[in-house]
């Protein structure tokens, strides 16, 4: 009967003692406090563990850290018509360059029956050859020139606009440049290039008047459009643009003397 007396006794003081920590434990903004001292019990015992916990072979261990967030998706690729490609720039039209440069060739060499191998074709665009007029520019051969060298670099539909003496303008480089243009920005470099056919036109620039802005000789970097070279061109040269059109019209004047 003593015995019973004290085991009643004693299970009294473990609810006590159990209430009281547990008023404890909440009053510290612990949350789910049903194990040992006031503490969260998980199922490998009671304990102090900050949840959520992993159990393992009844052994608290850390939790695991999340996997990093995935890659961003890759930009959405063109939705092009099933006539145009996706080029640096968008959309552009798909041509067969080899079906057209055989048939300018054969109507090259029509007259001398000469045989044109596969290897003249490649070379045919390098070489001083006659030209078949572009019924587009009947009356231009520059303009013809201009626009089949931006079509050859793959320029959108929204840049093969401009590329004539007479669209390619100082007010179209303004409105690319605010994006006002369906024309990126970045296909200008292609376009001023095609103007200029890839020549150096320094020397005609400077007969022009193009070095007589604020930026003087700098302008002249402008004129030359030979392959390689490759300038950054910064605010110091937004003055060269007051002679946009003394430049464009040395361009115009070399793409006619090869008429």
């Amino acid at each position: 009967m003593q015995s019973d007396y004290w085991l009643l006794l004693f299970s009294f003081m473990t609810l006590g003692f159990f209430h009281i920590e547990t008023e404890a434990c909440m009053a510290a903004g612990v949350g789910g406090c049903q194990g040992l001292a006031g503490c969260p019990q998980t199922a490998c015992g009671g304990g102090c563990h900050t949840p959520p916990v992993v159990c393992t072979n009844n052994c608290v261990v850390p939790p695991r850290p999340l996997p990093p967030p995935p890659p961003p998706p890759p930009p959405p690729a063109c939705q092009c018509q099933p006539t145009h490609d996706c080029g640096r720039y968008g959309c552009y039209l798909r041509r067969n360059r080899v079906a057209a440069a055989s048939v300018r060739t054969q109507q090259v060499n029509k007259d001398t029956k000469d045989t044109v191998s596969s290897s003249d074709l490649i070379s045919f665009a390098n070489q001083s050859q006659p030209e078949i007029a572009d019924p587009r520019f009947p009356d231009n051969p520059a303009n013809a020139r201009f626009m089949r060298c931006c079509e050859d670099r793959d320029l959108p539909d929204a840049c093969l606009v401009h590329c004539t003496f007479q669209k390619y303008t100082r007010d179209v480089l303004n409105s690319m440049y605010v994006k006002a243009d369906g024309c990126p920005l970045a296909a200008a470099a292609d376009i001023h290039f095609c103007a200029a056919q890839g020549k150096d036109h320094r020397s005609c620039c400077a007969q022009n008047g193009v070095t007589t802005t604020l930026a003087g000789e700098k302008c002249l970097v402008l004129c030359d459009q030979t392959p390689g070279q490759v300038t950054q061109l910064d605010l110091s040269y937004l003055a060269c643009y007051d002679r946009f059109d003394s430049m464009k019209d040395c361009f115009y004047k070399q793409l006619n003397k090869r008429n």
